[in-house]
C-alpha cells in the first residue's frame, strides 16, 4: 500500500533541496558558467537584464517561455536579445528525475559543453524570472535555408553532439532537439533529461553505436579528462547543480570515454527517445 503522506513529504523535501541548490548556485558563483567560452557577456545579460516581453511556447510538456530582454541581440541587427525561460514551477513531475531539478540540469549540460569547447549547447544560466527561479537559454535563430549546409560539416557536428550526449547521459535526444542556427552551427537544445547516475541514454543518433569518435572530438574529451585543474573547476560547478552521485557518474563516463573513445551500443528499441512529433 502506498504511503501517500510519506510520498508527499519526500516530494516536498526534493523541492526544498532543489530550491537550495538554485540559491547556492546563483549566490556563490553565477558568473562562472561559461568561463572557458566566449559566452561570459551574454550569460551576464541573460541573468540580469530586465525582461520586457514574454510569450508561451505551445506544444511543450513543461512550461516554456520565449522572453525578450531590454538590450539588443549583438549578432542580429535590430533584434532584441531573446532567451528561452524554463521556470522550475512549470516542470512536470517525472518518476525518474527528482522534482524541480530540470532547470538545473539544463545549466549543467551547458557547463559540460562549455568545458569541452564544443559550442553545442547555447549559453544557459539561472535567473529568477516572472514565474520564479528557472533556467534561461540564449534564443537560437534558426536557418531559413539549409540547402547550402555542407553535409560533411553537419555530420561532424552531429558526432560532436552525440559525444556530449554520452557524457551527460542524455535520455531524450529527439530530432526536435537538434537545431541548425542561421550561422550554420548545430545546437543541442532541451537537455533537461540528463545526468541520471545510471545508464539511460536515448537518442535519435542510436546508429552511431560502436563507431569511433572522430579524432578532433576524442581529443577534446581526452584533454578535459586528463587536466586536473579543469576537472576540479568542472566538478565544483556541477556539484552546485547536481547530486553527488550524479557528478560522480558523469566523471566516470568522462574517464571511460576518454580511455575508450567509442560511441556506446544502445538497445535499438530502448535506446531511442519517445518522439511526439
Amino acid at each position: 500500500m502506498v504511503d501517500v503522506d510519506a510520498q508527499l513529504r519526500a516530494e516536498a523535501a526534493a523541492v526544498r533541496r532543489a530550491s537550495r541548490k538554485f540559491a547556492t548556485a546563483v549566490l556563490e558563483d553565477a558568473g562562472s558558467w561559461g568561463r572557458e567560452s566566449d559566452d561570459v557577456a551574454v550569460l551576464r545579460r541573460l541573468r540580469s537584464e530586465r525582461i520586457t516581453a514574454m510569450g508561451r511556447v505551445v506544444y511543450s510538456s513543461n512550461a516554456v517561455f520565449v522572453v525578450e530582454l531590454e538590450g539588443r541581440d549583438p549578432h542580429h541587427r535590430g533584434e532584441p536579445l531573446r532567451g528561452i525561460y524554463k521556470p522550475a514551477r512549470g516542470e512536470r513531475p517525472l518518476w525518474d528525475f527528482p522534482r524541480q531539478t530540470l532547470h538545473l540540469r539544463e545549466v549543467a549540460a551547458y557547463v559540460v559543453s562549455a568545458a569541452l569547447g564544443d559550442g553545442i549547447v547555447p549559453a544557459t544560466t539561472l535567473r529568477d524570472g516572472p514565474h520564479g527561479p528557472g533556467s534561461v537559454q540564449l534564443f537560437v535563430h534558426g536557418a531559413e535555408d539549409t540547402a547550402e549546409v555542407v553535409a560533411g560539416a553537419l555530420q561532424a557536428q552531429l558526432r560532436s553532439l552525440a559525444t556530449l550526449d554520452v557524457l551527460i547521459n542524455n535520455a531524450d535526444r529527439k530530432s526536435a532537439h537538434l537545431l541548425l542556427g542561421d550561422d550554420g552551427r548545430l545546437r543541442g537544445i532541451d537537455n533537461a533529461l540528463s545526468f541520471l547516475p545510471y545508464p539511460r541514454q536515448r537518442t535519435v543518433l542510436v546508429e552511431l553505436g560502436g563507431e569511433a569518435l572522430p579524432e578532433v572530438v576524442a581529443s577534446r574529451v581526452r584533454t578535459l579528462a586528463s587536466d586536473p585543474s579543469r576537472r576540479e573547476a568542472l566538478h565544483g560547478l556541477l556539484a552546485r547543480l547536481l547530486d553527488d552521485e550524479e557528478v560522480d557518474a558523469f566523471e566516470d563516463r568522462l574517464d571511460d570515454l576518454g580511455a575508450h573513445p567509442v560511441y556506446p551500443r544502445l538497445d535499438p528499441w530502448d535506446g531511442r527517445p519517445f518522439e511526439w512529433w
